[in-house]
């Protein structure tokens, strides 16, 4: 794939159809993106580009490969022009390059991720999440779970788009593992968990015993029957909150009575 360096107008760039990341304006004004942004636009004012942008020629125009943030933060100090390395190849080649040049970005969220998987998934560059995941050397089970990001309820998906809270992709299976969405992309349990994780920073360990603990079923009251001629008698080996020891009382009287009633007939 042969390649060149020039010092190319800023206005003359095009986004690449396969970016990964969050595309339009709207990605560099959110709270998490846009102090990265700020960051970057200080550190090349006060050292300048450490790394020229990678583009390909489309008739008159640039499309970016890789440097997107670099771009955005040249925009943010209102320069003209960029270093940028000219890149010719297979338009294959070309969008596998924009692919893994993104994902291996150290700040990319793991939504972010997801974005990319199902973008370069959509396009048909690759058939299947075993082709993707070969191709940028991570196992296919990782890029499953990245992608199911996207299944998660969408109260958590605007708050990883817009704040990078969790960026644990275990914790976040763990949490989306615990109920589905419903048709509306609502899970109020997968929410509430994930509010409590990100408020009380808890670890996967101790995340995996709230899950087991919120799941485990209600243990089954020991009880003994006993009778004599002035009636039944009912003795709990277990101690039971007041609401369940009268419902399963209840249930008891019921059932004798049911018995009671079946003998009658006979």
């Amino acid at each position: 794939m042969a390649s060149q360096i020039l010092n190319i107008s800023i206005g003359k760039l095009v986004e690449s159809p396969y970016q990964g990341r969050l595309l339009g304006k709207e990605h560099y004004t959110n709270v998490y993106t846009k102090k990265l942004l700020d960051e970057l636009a200080e550190s090349i004012s006060n050292t300048g580009l450490m790394q020229p942008i990678t583009v390909r020629a489309i008739d008159d125009k640039y499309e970016i490969i890789d440097g997107h943030r670099r771009v955005a933060a040249y925009k943010l100090l209102e320069k003209g022009n960029i270093p940028a390395i000219i890149k010719e190849g297979t338009e294959r080649e070309i969008q596998t390059m924009s692919l893994v040049a993104n994902i291996q970005r150290s700040d990319l969220s793991s939504l972010e991720r997801a974005l990319a998987f199902e973008k370069i998934l959509k396009s048909g560059v690759f058939e299947s999440k075993k082709e993707l995941s070969k191709a940028i050397g991570k196992d296919e089970t990782y890029v499953g779970d990245i992608m199911n990001l996207l299944k998660m309820d969408k109260r958590i998906i605007a708050d990883l788009a817009e704040n990078n809270t969790l960026n644990d992709v275990r914790i976040l299976r763990m949490i989306r593992n615990t109920h589905k969405v419903d048709k509306d992309g609502i899970s109020d349990k997968q929410h509430s968990l994930y509010l409590k994780c990100a408020k009380d920073k808890l670890s996967r360990a101790q995340i995996s015993k709230l899950i087991k603990t919120e799941n485990k079923p209600d243990e089954m009251p020991k009880f003994s029957l006993s009778y004599n001629n002035k009636g039944f008698y009912v003795k709990f080996n277990n101690m039971l909150p007041a609401g369940k020891k009268e419902k399963v009382l209840s249930l008891l009287e019921q059932k004798v009575n049911d018995i009671l009633s079946e003998i009658e007939e006979k």
